[in-house]
């Protein structure tokens, strides 16, 4: 159990420093509640038991305001009201102190209101929901850019004495680190010029490979978890994902990816693999 400290959400400070205090907060080590596929054994005691996957994480806060007098708790009040609002997609629900986060969304917010007296304090309760069970590092971490893997020239011909052998191949691989206990999806860039570029997962033999070609100067943001390919970052492009292509997922630990290509015009203008990813862990 560690001490909740700091949060952040949708732009508001709350802990330690503000006139918001964190009151009360399940702990982010608990374990959701967890989905098994267990059959019973016809005729027999005890279940067949199948995979178990974690359901999406509740977090309800109680949060303490602490103004000055009555028309300062009436600020509080407004501040957290306008910063705890539905939102289309999840936001970062930030504990700074711990260096963790998880995406987001708010479902509940109750601020008790009493209209028989002047009040400084008042306490409210809101209800966070991620999809996502996930906690994140707070922090993203970043492997490359790495340029393209270059295959071995091969040997040249006629052949002479000494005989002359091409050089091995070289580059095209970047290990990235995930250091919690979950796997986690990364975000690959793949920056041009290059033609029919894959990416390969070493540990897990997942290879994406698209079918196209980007031009000097463009780009391709590929989001493994969300599968969105955005040529330029923001134009959705799914279909140049050859079929049969796996979703490299980064495993606990070391992941060693690979990048290829064929060459674009002469070869001469190098192509380049940026990985970026959290630490994640249930």
């Amino acid at each position: 159990m560690t001490a909740v400290g700091r949060v952040t959400w949708n732009g508001l400070q709350m802990g330690p420093g503000s006139q918001y205090a964190i009151s009360d907060l399940p702990d982010l080590d608990d374990l959701p509640d967890v989905r098994a596929y267990d059959v019973d054994r016809t005729g027999a005691h005890g279940t067949w038991t199948g995979p178990d996957y974690v359901g999406a994480r509740t977090i309800t806060m109680g949060i303490t305001l602490r103004g000055t007098d009555a028309a300062d708790l009436g600020r509080l009040t407004a501040a957290l009201q306008r910063a705890m609002q539905p939102s289309p997609t999840p936001l970062q629900l930030q504990f700074t102190d711990r260096q963790l986060m998880v995406w987001a969304k708010v479902r509940r917010r109750r601020i008790p209101y009493d209209a028989t007296s002047l009040q400084r304090v008042a306490v409210a309760q809101v209800q966070f929901y991620a999809a996502d069970p996930r906690v994140y590092s707070l922090s993203e971490h970043q492997g490359g850019p790495v340029a393209a893997y270059a295959p071995a020239s091969g040997r040249s011909y006629s052949r002479t004495y000494p005989w002359v052998y091409g050089t091995g191949g070289t580059g095209g691989t970047v290990t990235c680190v995930n250091a919690g206990g979950s796997e986690t999806y990364p975000v690959l860039r793949i920056d041009g010029p290059c033609v029919r570029p894959s990416v390969q997962l070493s540990e897990t033999g997942a290879v994406l490979q698209l079918n196209n070609t980007l031009l000097p100067g463009e780009f391709v943001l590929i989001n493994t978890g969300s599968r969105a390919v955005l040529a330029g970052g923001a134009t959705p492009r799914r279909d140049w994902v050859i079929p049969g292509s796996d979703w490299p997922v980064m495993q606990p630990g070391s992941n060693t990816f690979i990048y290829r290509s064929d060459p674009y015009g002469d070869g001469s203008i190098p192509t380049y693999l940026t990985v970026t990813w959290r630490d994640a862990t249930l």
